[in-house]
């Protein structure tokens, strides 16, 4: 971390503050050493991190790298995973294990908030507070996110997936719909290369639907998708298109946090630095990016935008509304612990 001590403290932690960021081991000692450094938005858990003493360490864990954030930026933590169930959780057994939405569906949406209520429930006494879910994008046949997605037919979908939400919220655990606009009929997978989505603006209307019914009922975050549309002008990877952000925020209405899908999948990490794709999802008007792992390109992303945020390249009306929404919200987290 010694690369970051020339940054004063307040870029520091203005350039940390749009950071969603992973680590590599199960103990405590590289979050915690991220918290002080760089005063992230939040931490992202994956099975990799699950420590060897089970719940009562993570418990531990998770408590101690809050209460640190809290004293050194006086910033609570977003402390995130991916709990869709089946294919994509992050627990082992015997923690609570959502089937995948396929199933969940089936089920129908009375079933899906209990369920989702109950695994609610355990992930906040445990420590977490974000659930990087629901996935919103249509089950096509063909696509890669088939297994992953709760259907078809766009109101089903949003119907679905925001019992999902209901139930987590029920008990203080936001979740996130993802991957904005729509990566249904995409064949290739963005975490190894870059998808194209051939669908002209109205054919993309129903991918878009199960997003906007989901912001009427009061989603609060959604994330991105890491891939090309070219019939909604996003002829390069979306995540660095103002116009992206603009048909969420302006066309949907969308008020809350928008986030990047992580920045190490391939379909990034393949075509450009990851300092200068953090800046650019930012400047597009994301308000936190995603670093899942390694810690070089976390150093490089915090270098990135701190530079970013010292030379004025982060000083337009939409990054000012982005550190307003983020200020905001966080302000409203710690009244609520």
């Amino acid at each position: 971390m010694a690369a970051f001590v020339k940054w004063s403290q307040e870029i520091r932690w203005k350039a940390g503050l749009h950071l969603l960021i992973g680590w590599e081991g199960n103990g405590l000692r590289e979050p915690m050493a991220l918290v002080e450094e760089m005063a992230p938005a939040g931490l992202v858990f994956f099975s990799r991190n699950y420590p060897p003493g089970g719940a009562a360490e993570l418990t531990d864990q998770l408590g101690k790298l809050q209460r640190r954030s809290l004293a050194v930026s006086g910033r609570p933590l977003l402390l995130a995973l991916d709990n869709e169930g089946g294919l994509v959780k992050r627990l082992p057994p015997p923690h609570i294990q959502l089937p995948g939405a396929p199933t969940l569906a089936a089920r129908g949406v009375g079933l899906i908030r209990a369920m989702a209520s109950d695994s609610a429930a355990e992930l906040k006494t445990l420590g977490f507070n974000l659930n990087l879910a629901p996935v919103l994008d249509l089950a096509l046949p063909g696509g890669f996110m088939e297994t992953r997605s709760f259907g078809e037919d766009p109101d089903a979908v949003a119907d679905l997936a925001m019992a999902f939400v209901n139930g987590f919220n029920d008990h203080g655990i936001h979740c996130c719909g993802k991957h904005f606009p729509g990566l249904g009929a995409a064949q290739a997978d963005p975490h190894k290369i870059l998808p194209t989505v051939d669908l002209d603006a109205e054919a993309m209307g129903p991918h878009l639907a199960p997003f906007a019914k989901a912001i009427d009922r009061g989603l609060k975050f959604v994330m991105t998708s890491h891939c090309a549309y070219p019939g909604l002008g996003l002829t390069k990877i979306s995540t660095f298109s103002p116009k992206l952000c603009d048909i969420l925020r302006e066309r949907l209405g969308f008020k809350g946090l928008c986030l990047s899908d992580d920045l190490e999948m391939g379909a990034v990490a393949n075509n450009c630095r990851l300092g200068e794709a953090a800046v650019s999802a930012v400047t597009a008007g994301h308000d936190l990016v995603l670093v899942c792992r390694k810690r070089d390109y976390i150093e490089e992303t915090h270098r990135a935008l701190s530079l970013a945020t010292i030379d004025g390249h982060l000083k337009d009306g939409r990054f000012s509304e982005s550190q307003r929404r983020l200020e905001s919200f966080f302000e409203r987290l710690k009244n609520a612990l």
